[in-house]
């Protein structure tokens, strides 16, 4: 069923995969084959099972592939693209290009080099219902490898027990859960996202919205995703996909 809550999803997939410049210099990072699919296809699949139809695609490096590519296939899908000359500055670039597509509706912000379950998106979304006033993040609290974790972004949630996120970040000495890379967002982005830098990493505007106390983590655990940065991440991204 059309979700009605958030009607859209923004994928950002502007950026050039640098650690994976072996592989990126002539293949966009969304389309490299994970398990002979495009590491793409995996959420795009994943948004069709949650309900979701519009999706915006932000693109940049490699621009011609990914609209190519994206326009053959997911017939099930409403695509259109909106376009980051500058990719190669920080994700928040990507993000406010995104914004008259946007308008004053919420959406689901994603990342084009996550692999992301549709179990994930469903309970992401589920939390928003709920109180479609604040902004959520997908938080995982399952144990990861170490290796993992340390790559990973992390989130502190407040002391008195509640799902509000009081700090995000790579570098956090204390923190409960990981931030999975898969947002529900409110209008209340823009207002965050203009108060920082304009040129910025995504965790500093959401940094901003969790100072204003409008970012809640959305228990996500048990559902399957992966960040794809580096040559192992797409090896442990395959076996993990094996295993569903």
């Amino acid at each position: 069923m059309h979700s009605r809550i958030l009607p859209r999803a923004v994928i950002l997939a502007a950026g050039d995969g640098g650690r994976l410049r072996g592989r990126t210099q002539l293949l966009a990072k969304p389309l490299l084959p994970l398990n002979g699919r495009p590491i793409i296809s995996y959420t795009l699949d994943a948004l069709v099972l949650a309900g979701i139809r519009d999706v915006v695609v932000v693109t940049g490096y490699h621009e011609k592939q990914i609209r190519t590519a994206l326009a053959e296939g997911h017939q099930d899908l409403a695509i259109s693209f909106v376009s980051n000359p500058c990719f190669e500055g920080g994700a928040s670039l990507s993000l406010t290009a995104a914004r008259d597509a946007c308008g004053a509706e919420p959406f689901l912000l994603l990342m084009a080099d996550h692999v992301l379950s549709a179990a994930l998106v469903r309970r992401l979304i589920l939390a928003f219902a709920e109180d479609p006033a604040k902004c959520y993040v997908a938080a995982d609290a399952c144990l990861r490898d170490p290796v993992f974790t340390d790559e990973a972004t992390k989130l502190a949630l407040a002391a008195d027990g509640s799902s509000r996120v009081t700090a995000i970040g790579k570098m956090l000495c204390a923190w409960q859960t990981l931030d999975a890379g898969a947002f529900a967002l409110t209008v209340d982005v823009w207002a965050a996202a203009a108060a920082m830098p304009e040129d910025c990493e995504l965790s500093v505007i959401m940094a901003e919205l969790a100072r204003r106390q409008l970012l809640y983590a959305a228990d996500v655990s048990g559902a399957s995703w992966y960040d794809i940065d580096t040559e192992d991440d797409l090896v442990a991204a395959s076996a993990m996909l094996e295993t569903l």
